[in-house]
Protein backbone atom coordinates (compact mmCIF):
# COMPACT_ATOMS: atom_id res chain seq x y z
CA UNK A 1 0.00 0.00 0.00
CA UNK A 2 2.83 2.37 0.82
CA UNK A 3 4.35 1.72 -2.58
CA UNK A 4 1.13 2.95 -4.20
CA UNK A 5 1.35 6.18 -2.21
CA UNK A 6 4.92 6.73 -3.37
CA UNK A 7 3.96 6.13 -7.00
CA UNK A 8 0.98 8.47 -6.74
CA UNK A 9 3.28 11.18 -5.39
CA UNK A 10 5.32 10.83 -8.59
CA UNK A 11 2.20 11.02 -10.73
CA UNK A 12 2.01 7.32 -11.62
CA UNK A 13 -1.25 5.40 -11.33
CA UNK A 14 -1.47 1.98 -9.77
CA UNK A 15 -2.65 -0.82 -12.04
CA UNK A 16 -6.11 -2.06 -11.20
CA UNK A 17 -7.10 -5.68 -11.27
CA UNK A 18 -9.55 -6.44 -14.10
CA UNK A 19 -13.14 -6.83 -12.92
CA UNK A 20 -14.87 -10.11 -13.44
CA UNK A 21 -17.63 -9.72 -15.96
CA UNK A 22 -20.81 -11.12 -14.45
CA UNK A 23 -23.74 -12.14 -16.60
CA UNK A 24 -27.35 -12.28 -15.45
CA UNK A 25 -29.39 -15.46 -15.90
CA UNK A 26 -32.95 -16.42 -15.04
CA UNK A 27 -33.54 -20.00 -13.94
CA UNK A 28 -37.19 -21.12 -14.04
CA UNK A 29 -38.39 -24.30 -12.37
CA UNK A 30 -41.88 -25.66 -13.10
CA UNK A 31 -43.39 -28.12 -10.64
CA UNK A 32 -46.70 -29.86 -10.07
CA UNK A 33 -46.05 -30.03 -6.33
CA UNK A 34 -47.75 -27.17 -4.46
CA UNK A 35 -45.10 -26.89 -1.74
CA UNK A 36 -41.87 -25.58 -3.21
CA UNK A 37 -40.20 -24.83 0.15
CA UNK A 38 -37.87 -27.82 0.15
CA UNK A 39 -36.99 -27.33 -3.49
CA UNK A 40 -36.34 -23.62 -2.87
CA UNK A 41 -34.05 -24.41 0.07
CA UNK A 42 -32.24 -27.08 -1.94
CA UNK A 43 -31.74 -24.71 -4.86
CA UNK A 44 -30.48 -21.91 -2.61
CA UNK A 45 -27.95 -24.24 -0.95
CA UNK A 46 -26.83 -25.66 -4.30
CA UNK A 47 -26.29 -22.24 -5.89
CA UNK A 48 -24.48 -20.90 -2.82
CA UNK A 49 -22.19 -23.93 -2.71
CA UNK A 50 -21.22 -23.31 -6.34
CA UNK A 51 -20.58 -19.58 -5.73
CA UNK A 52 -23.49 -18.45 -7.91
CA UNK A 53 -24.97 -15.26 -6.49
CA UNK A 54 -28.76 -15.02 -6.29
CA UNK A 55 -30.20 -11.58 -7.08
CA UNK A 56 -33.88 -12.40 -6.78
CA UNK A 57 -36.08 -15.44 -6.11
CA UNK A 58 -39.82 -15.56 -6.81
CA UNK A 59 -42.31 -18.36 -6.21
CA UNK A 60 -45.66 -18.24 -8.00
CA UNK A 61 -48.56 -20.40 -6.90
CA UNK A 62 -50.81 -22.10 -9.40
CA UNK A 63 -53.99 -20.42 -10.45
CA UNK A 64 -57.31 -22.18 -9.95
CA UNK A 65 -57.43 -23.63 -13.46
CA UNK A 66 -53.77 -24.65 -13.65
CA UNK A 67 -51.91 -27.04 -11.35
CA UNK A 68 -48.46 -25.72 -12.26
CA UNK A 69 -46.24 -23.90 -9.77
CA UNK A 70 -43.25 -21.81 -10.83
CA UNK A 71 -40.08 -20.69 -9.12
CA UNK A 72 -37.98 -18.07 -10.86
CA UNK A 73 -34.42 -17.25 -9.76
CA UNK A 74 -32.38 -14.38 -11.16
CA UNK A 75 -28.69 -14.83 -10.55
CA UNK A 76 -25.28 -13.45 -11.40
CA UNK A 77 -22.81 -15.86 -12.99
CA UNK A 78 -19.22 -15.36 -14.09
CA UNK A 79 -18.46 -16.93 -17.49
CA UNK A 80 -16.18 -19.58 -15.97
CA UNK A 81 -19.03 -20.74 -13.66
CA UNK A 82 -21.52 -21.42 -16.44
CA UNK A 83 -20.73 -25.13 -16.24
CA UNK A 84 -21.80 -25.05 -12.60
CA UNK A 85 -25.09 -23.44 -13.64
CA UNK A 86 -25.60 -26.21 -16.21
CA UNK A 87 -24.96 -28.82 -13.53
CA UNK A 88 -27.51 -27.23 -11.19
CA UNK A 89 -30.13 -27.14 -13.97
CA UNK A 90 -29.51 -30.79 -14.88
CA UNK A 91 -29.72 -31.83 -11.22
CA UNK A 92 -33.03 -30.00 -10.80
CA UNK A 93 -34.40 -31.70 -13.91
CA UNK A 94 -33.86 -35.09 -12.24
CA UNK A 95 -35.86 -34.10 -9.15
CA UNK A 96 -39.14 -36.09 -8.99
CA UNK A 97 -41.31 -33.02 -8.28
CA UNK A 98 -39.92 -30.96 -11.16
CA UNK A 99 -41.66 -30.99 -14.55
CA UNK A 100 -39.37 -28.59 -16.39
CA UNK A 101 -36.23 -26.49 -15.88
CA UNK A 102 -35.29 -23.62 -18.15
CA UNK A 103 -32.61 -20.97 -17.90
CA UNK A 104 -31.79 -18.05 -20.11
CA UNK A 105 -29.28 -15.26 -20.25
CA UNK A 106 -30.76 -11.82 -19.59
CA UNK A 107 -29.68 -8.74 -21.49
Amino acid sequence: MRFVHILSAWGAKAARAPRKQLQSYRLTVVSAHPRLDRLRQHLHAELSARHLRISQMRVASASSHDAVHRMSVTLQCAPHLRGALNAVALGLGRHPDVRRVHYERLQ
